[in-house]
C-alpha cells in the first residue's frame, strides 16, 4: 500500500474535524505503514483524548487503594511501567479508549498491523501518563 493511500484511508473526513492537528508531524516517502498510521491517526486520537486518559489514569490509582502522591518518582515510574506490563485489563482499557475512537477504515487498517499499533499506542500512553505525572497528583 503507497504511502498515499495509507494517508486517504486513514483521515476520514468525519474524525478529521475533531481531531487536533499536530504540525510537528512529517511524512516521508520511507515511512512504513505503521509509522504513518501512527502519525495520522494514533498520535491525533490520544492527544484528542488528553484529560480523559490522565482521568482515567487516576481512577485506575485510586482503584488500586495506592497513595501515588507518597511514592518516590522512581516508584512512580516502576508503578506506571507494571501498570502497561503486568495489568492486562488496564492495558486493554486505556488501549480500548483510544481504538474506539477510529473510524471503520482507520480500525480496518489497525486490525491488519494489530500488533506493532497496539506496541506503539502503548508506548505514547506510557510516556504521556509519565510527562503528567503532576497532574495526578491533584
Amino acid at each position: 500500500m503507497s504511502l498515499a493511500w495509507s494517508v486517504k484511508l486513514v483521515m476520514d473526513k468525519t474524525q478529521e474535524y475533531s481531531r487536533p492537528t499536530i504540525p510537528t508531524l512529517e511524512f516521508s516517502k520511507g515511512m512504513s505503514e505503521e509509522e504513518v498510521f501512527q502519525n495520522a491517526v494514533v498520535r491525533p486520537v490520544i492527544k484528542m483524548l488528553h484529560d480523559l486518559l490522565l482521568a482515567y489514569f487516576k481512577h485506575f490509582i485510586a482503584t488500586k487503594k495506592l497513595q501515588f502522591s507518597q511514592l518516590s518518582e522512581k516508584e512512580k515510574t516502576n508503578f506506571i511501567e507494571s501498570s502497561f506490563h503486568k495489568d492486562i485489563a488496564f492495558r486493554n482499557e486505556i488501549r480500548g479508549l483510544v481504538i474506539g475512537h477510529f473510524s471503520t477504515a482507520e480500525f480496518l487498517l489497525y486490525a491488519a498491523m494489530q500488533h506493532e499499533i497496539n506496541r506503539s499506542i502503548n508506548t505514547i500512553l506510557k510516556e504521556r501518563i509519565s510527562s503528567n505525572r503532576e497532574s495526578l497528583l491533584e
